[in-house]
Order: C-alpha cells, then structure tokens, then sequence
C-alpha cells in the first residue's frame, strides 16, 4: 500500500527503555541534561598557623576511617569567637581536597551576626547553583530542593564548611548524601542536639593558646625584627592570654610600630592596664572587642546581664556557686558555658578568659553586682568561720543564724574554701577601693579562722590592714580596735622577728580604744594577746598577770570559750615558769572546759590543751603521763584542718617515741610532720628534715 513506517525519537540522549511504536514521534524542547560540576568555594588557608596538634590528631583518626562509613563525617569545631576554628577547619580541609573529587562547598551561616542566622534554604539554593544546576532548573519546594542536592552530592564524596553555624535547623538540610564526604561546622555553641541526631559526630572544642604557640604566632605576623624584648614581649603575651585574635592583632600592632621607628615594646605598657588592654586590640576590621561585643549582643537578656555583673567580680575565675548566686538560677550559667563565654576550671569552678572578663568589666553596670558579689564571700566566709570557731565576733554579718557552710567538718569546710582564698583577699581589696568599708572590715574579721588555721600570713595582715582603713572610715571606734586586735593577732601568729613589737603596738592600742568603748571581750582578748608576747619573750610571770587580768575584764560575762583560753594560757605561764604540777592541773582543766562547752567542743584547743599538758609533764619528767596525752592529742586536731599545730604534735610525739627508743613509729611520725608542714610553707619543715637525716 506503499505506507511508511517511520520510528522516529528526536531530541537529547537517554538512558535505559527505549519505546518502539508504528508512528511515535517525541519532541525534547529542554536542554541536555547539565553536567554536575566540582565546586572550589574553599577560601585560602591560613599562611600563617600554629600548634592545634591535638586537633588535627583527631580529626586525621576521624577522616582515615571515612572509607568504612555509610553516613558523611561531621565534624564540630567549637569554641569563643576568635579562637581560630574557622582557620583551623580551612587548615584540614585544603589537606584533604584532593581526595575529594566532589569538590568543596563552604558558607558563612550567620553573616550579620548570630541574631540574624542565615536561612538554610537560600544557602542551599547557592550550592545547587555552585554543583551545576541553574535557577531556571531548580526544584521550587524545600523538600524538592534538598532532594536535589542529595542526588547531585551522591555520585562523589565532597568537603563541605558550614562556618559560624548558629542553630542546628541550619545543618541538617546542607549535608551531601555521599557517604565518603566530610562537612565541617563551626560554631561558638557546642551543638548538642546535632550530636543527639548524629551519634557519630566528632565534637572538638578549640580553647587558648600555649604560650610556645602564642610567641610563634607573634612573631611569625610581626615579624623578627619587631618582635620585643623578652620581658616586653612576656607581658604581650600575658596580656593576650593565648587568645589568638589577640595575638595576631598585637603582632601586627608591634609590626606597625617597629615600621614607625617607634619601640613595639611599648604595647606591653597598653596591654598591662585593663583599662586600654581592649583599646589597644583594634586595628580596622579586626577588633577583640567588636568579636565580644557581638557576643554579649547575641545573649538573651538573663545571661547577658550575668555576663556583665561578672565583670564586677576582681579576677576572672570563680565558684560555679557564686555565678548561681548572682543569677538566682543555673540556667544563665548553663548558657554562658554553651556560648564559650565560661569554661570549667576545675571541679565547681569556672573561668572567663581574661579578655572577656576585661569586656564585661567595661559593661558593668551600678553597685548592685560589686555588692551581690562582696556579700557572697562575706557570707561563705562567716559560715566557715562559725564553724571553725565558737569565739565572739563583731559585726553585722555575725548577728542572726547566718548561713551554712559547704560542709559541717571544719577541715572539709576550710578545704572546700581554698579555692577562693585569693578572690576572698581580692574582695577585700575592692570593698576597700570601692568605699565599701563596713564590708571590708567585716571580711577581715571573718576570714580570721581560716587564715589561721592555714597560715596564709601575708595574706591575713594584708586584709587585716584593709580592715583597719576601712573600720576608721566608718567611723566606727569598736570596730578600729577589733581591726587592731585581729592585726595584731596575725602578727603574732606569724612570728616573724618584727612581728613581735608590731604585734604589741597593736594589741596595746586595741585595748586603749576597747577601753575607751567599754568593750570587756576585746579588752580581754588584748590582754590575753599582750599575755601571750609575754610568755613568748621569756616573762612568764608577766604573762600570767596579764591572763589574770584578762580573766577579771570578763567578770560579769557569760563567756565561757573565752575563760578556757585563759585557763590554757595560764597553764602554759605556770609551766614556762617550772610550776610544772600547777601547770598540768590547769591544763587539764582548760581541756575539759574546752570540751564542755555549750553547743559544740571545740576539739582544736582541746588537743592543744593536751599537747601543752603533754610539754609539762616532760618537763616534770614524766614522759609516761606525756605519751598518752600526745596520743589523744594527734586524734583531735587530725580532724581540724590545722596541719601546722597537727604537724608540732606529731613531731613532739616523734621525739618521745625516739627516746624511748621506738625509731621506727618515731620516724612514721617525722615523715608525716614534715609533709604538713611543707603544705603549710612552714619554717619548722626544716626541724623534721633534720630528725630524718
């Protein structure tokens, strides 16, 4: 019939079935399908990169096992803004590429700032583009888009930097299907809930430099020639904190000075004062305190206020107990250590890197933080006072129940406070500086106990001495001759060859002003401290007249701790004057008033009441009656967190046990005196060397 029969596709290339009929004809009007390109969106590598070692150990293990995944590698890189994880990624990241024949992905996820984090789906949009898929040809849904970008990611493993990720929501859609790939995301948060979706997330937290590494930085961006003397450059460095933004804003500083003609050592000087430390960090667009500003400013407004009230605080590391406190909750904590802002520091502790510290401080606001913060160690320390010691105190923070002390054991509870034996002193000096006198002297009165117990001398005279300065500021006579009192009391426990005579000053002018007020306890305890100085210096008949005049000063009083010193005092006098049978008698009876008093023992003038009793009867030459007392005695005051006297005890009692021929246990005893006495930086370490040579 001459019909033709045409089969006929027209049009493009195509994969798989091919359909044959009588007369089909198909007409293409799209383009061929686009070829998947191998994006290059990495920016450079740093040229100039130090030490992260530990690191990109981790991230090497992590990526060598990338072959036997059926999911891409995530890896986390967090951290305070500044710390380097933008540089530290694109440092791994240019290692790997050419292993990476999908090519390289990389977006700035929140570049306004992390109050305007950037949409994942118009970042996702810009990859489809980069990896060969024009406007015209993209899917308009989300959930299309990202099928499509699963389909062009799946052919070839990629490497993908997600940099300054705000939230999690921004990831999930950005990540390629090939298993072989890595997608590197950094962030200030350490991104929890990405872990909880992706178990096998590798997290990694980048914190300050060594000070190795901080010195190469320098000199490396400044360059050798710039680069300041060493005590100039120490202090450089010291300043910077291993923060490295700092240090490379501080090398290029140096290196500008150097090509000024001008000394570079003089950012040492700018950088010592926290007062133009953050000035001195901004040249141009790079600026420590334009990076922490933008973290203060990305805060919601809890945390944000208790990131400037810690800037009130004098040192930039802290109890996790005070920061609470100065919240009124754990959850502004929480969020300050998600966002970098604090960093553990030890068990109950945290920190603020000291530049961050300087940047709140030059946003703290009004008295009520510097307040909070010096009410909190009045408090604590009060508390721990109480419970070290049932003697008088004056001052507000003394009246009324108080509050509790972190442990009900004296020793626990002195070691629970050392961490914050330098802020404590610290606060002293700022309640002083800052006019808050009534809390300065207070402080010194209420850190009596545990500086006494741990022989920080310096320490003790110098709050003693901030005391006195602010009791006579505020007029308050009493509390003058209690600050002379406690001043004189360090002095003498310290023991030093001044010490005496200063001591003696200040215990006669405490009694003139107790005197004068009418004040029968401090006028007692002055004459109880003149006693004292007496007995120390050989004289002590004069040392017992001054107990018995103490002992009358308190007639009228109930004061029952206060009539146990004397008593133990008065011992101590009989016995350095030979009344060796008087003094045990007294002795003996100061410990039993010791231990009889009301509400609680007090185990520690127990024990040195049995260990003096002890001393007696040695001179009576009685080792037999000596021993025991010396056995009871290491018992009681091994539970008072007092290692110098725990320390005199244990020697004594080597000494007996020596002579009587026990080397042995003599030698048990030596050892552990000489361990006590080196942790309380005791001059007497030497006396139990010299016993084990």
């Amino acid at each position: 019939m001459g019909d033709e029969i045409r089969n006929a596709i027209e049009g493009g290339t195509y994969h798989g079935p091919v359909l044959q009929g009588r007369e089909i004809q198909y007409h293409h009007h799209h383009h061929a399908a686009a070829t998947i390109r191998a994006p290059r969106q990495l920016a450079p590598e740093p040229d100039v990169f130090v030490d992260r070692h530990p690191v990109f150990a981790e991230l090497e293990r992590a990526a060598a096992g990338r072959a036997a995944r059926s999911t891409p590698l995530i890896v986390a890189l967090t951290g305070l803004g500044g710390m380097g994880k933008t540089a530290t990624a694109l440092r791994w990241l240019h290692r790997l590429r050419r292993h990476f024949p999908g090519g390289q992905l990389q977006a700035d996820m929140s570049p306004h700032g992390h109050l305007q984090p950037l949409d994942p789906h118009s970042v996702l949009q810009g990859f489809v583009q980069e990896l060969g898929t024009r406007a015209d040809e993209r899917p308009a849904g989300q959930a299309a888009l990202e099928a499509h970008y699963r389909s062009l990611t799946a052919h070839a493993p990629l490497l993908v930097l997600l940099d300054d990720v705000v939230n999690v929501g921004q990831v999930r859609p950005l990540l390629p299907a090939h298993p072989g790939s890595v997608v590197v995301v950094t962030s200030r948060m350490p991104l929890t809930a990405l872990k909880g979706r992706y178990p096998s997330m590798l997290g990694l937290t980048l914190g300050s430099l060594d000070r190795e590494a901080s010195a190469e930085l320098f000199r490396a961006v400044a360059g050798e020639d710039a680069v300041p003397g060493a005590a100039a450059l120490e202090s450089v460095l010291a300043a910077c904190g291993g923060y490295p933004l700092a240090v490379r804003i501080a090398a290029a500083r140096a290196g500008e000075l150097y090509g000024l003609g001008e000394d570079p050592a003089e950012l040492a000087r700018e950088l010592g004062d926290h007062r133009t430390r953050l000035e001195a960090l901004e040249v141009d667009d790079l600026s420590v305190p334009q990076v922490l500003g933008a973290v203060h400013l990305s805060l919601a407004d809890g945390p944000a206020a208790l990131y400037r009230a810690l800037g009130a605080h004098p040192t930039p590391e802290f109890s996790r107990d005070l920061v609470k406190w100065l919240a009124g909750n754990d959850t502004d904590t929480r969020t300050l250590v998600r966002e970098r802002v604090l960093e553990p520091a030890g068990e109950g502790r945290v920190r603020m890197h000291r530049l961050v510290h300087d940047h709140a401080r030059s946003l703290a606001d009004g008295r009520a933080p510097v307040d909070r913060i010096l009410e909190w160690y009045l408090r604590r320390a009060a508390a721990v006072e109480r419970l070290v010691s049932d003697r008088w105190r004056y001052g507000p923070v003394f009246t009324g129940p108080g509050e509790d002390a972190a442990s009900t054991d004296a020793a626990e509870a002195l070691d629970a406070f050392e961490p914050d034996r330098a802020n404590a002193v610290a606060a002293a000096r700022l309640a002083h500086d800052l006019g808050r006198y009534a809390m300065a002297w207070q402080l010194a009165e209420a850190l009596r106990g545990f500086f006494f117990r741990r022989k920080y001398h310096p320490d003790w005279i110098e709050v003693c001495e901030l005391g006195l300065k602010a009791a006579g500021a505020c007029g308050d006579d009493l509390a003058v001759a209690r600050m002379h009192y406690e001043l004189a009391f360090a002095h003498a426990d310290r023991g030093d060859a001044a010490d005496a005579g200063t001591a003696g000053r200040h215990y006669r002018e405490a009694l003139r002003l107790a005197s004068a007020a009418g004040h029968a306890r401090t006028e007692s305890s002055a004459l109880e401290g003149l006693g004292l100085l007496a007995l120390r210096e050989g004289a002590p008949e004069d040392a017992a007249e001054h107990f018995r005049r103490a002992a009358r000063a308190l007639d009228g009083l109930d004061h029952p701790r206060g009539r146990a010193l004397l008593t133990f005092h008065l011992g101590r006098a009989h016995a350095a004057a030979h009344r060796h049978q008087e003094a045990a008698d007294l002795l003996l009876r100061a410990r039993r008033m010791f231990a009889e008093l009301p509400g609680r023992p007090d185990r520690f003038n127990e024990a040195k009441s049995l260990w003096h009793h002890a001393r007696a009867r040695l001179r009576a030459d009685r080792p037999d009656e000596a021993l025991p007392s010396l056995d009871e005695a290491v018992t009681l005051i091994a539970t008072c967190g007092a290692p110098k006297e725990q320390a005199d005890i244990l020697l004594d009692r080597g000494d007996l046990l020596a002579t009587q021929g026990n080397r042995p246990e003599a030698q048990t005893d030596w050892r552990e005196a000489l361990t006590l006495y080196e942790q309380a930086s005791s001059a007497s370490a030497e006396r139990a060397r010299q016993r084990l040579s």
